[in-house]
């Protein structure tokens, strides 16, 4: 299992094991243990930093303040080995960028053979605008989960400070296709 700490001479193996167009399942983990969802996305680069996957919404709609998500919208997902956030692009079906949903948690970790990757969810996102606009979200549902589970606090904090810097700057990871 690869995960926080990998070296970069495993870097090889990850391109022999997740090649470019292999199909992988995404488990989003509870902290409490379990899977909270899973969903399968197509390998288009794998680094030592971490995988990015594209994925289609599987649900018919979903409408929040900030966004709606329709069933066939894009998801490029950017998950990383050694951040405590994993950060999804979003486009329509027809390639209009809708912004970025970015996600507080801990490192990915990957089972290359069973071609799967796993990540805890730690409740708190950031929603980000194409015009650079951007809200952070579930906040009490963080202060909620920290205070159940204080263990997890340095990751937490850390995640935050790094996934807001990234909005503030405007600088979230791009895939251009």
């Amino acid at each position: 299992m690869l995960g926080p700490g990998l070296a970069l001479a495993d870097l090889y193996d990850l391109w022999r094991m997740l090649p470019v167009g292999c199909t992988v399942q995404v488990r989003k983990l509870k902290p409490i243990g379990g899977l909270d969802f899973a969903w399968e996305g197509v390998v288009l680069r794998c680094e030592a930093s971490g995988p990015v996957l594209r994925a289609e919404f599987n649900v018919d709609v979903v409408e929040r303040e900030f966004v709606t998500l329709h069933r066939g919208d894009v998801f490029i997902a950017f998950y990383y080995f050694e951040r405590c956030y994993d950060v999804f692009q979003i486009s329509s079906a027809g390639g209009l960028l809708k912004g970025w949903y970015a996600n507080l948690g801990l490192p990915a970790q990957l089972d290359a053979d069973a071609r799967q990757l796993s990540y805890v969810d730690l409740a708190l996102d950031i929603w980000a605008n194409p015009d650079g606009s951007f809200v952070v979200l579930d906040e009490d549902e963080l202060d909620e989960l920290l205070g159940a589970y204080p263990q997890l606090a340095g990751a937490a904090e850390q995640g935050r400070t790094d996934l807001t810097r990234l909005a503030e700057s405007r600088n979230l990871p791009r895939w251009l296709e």
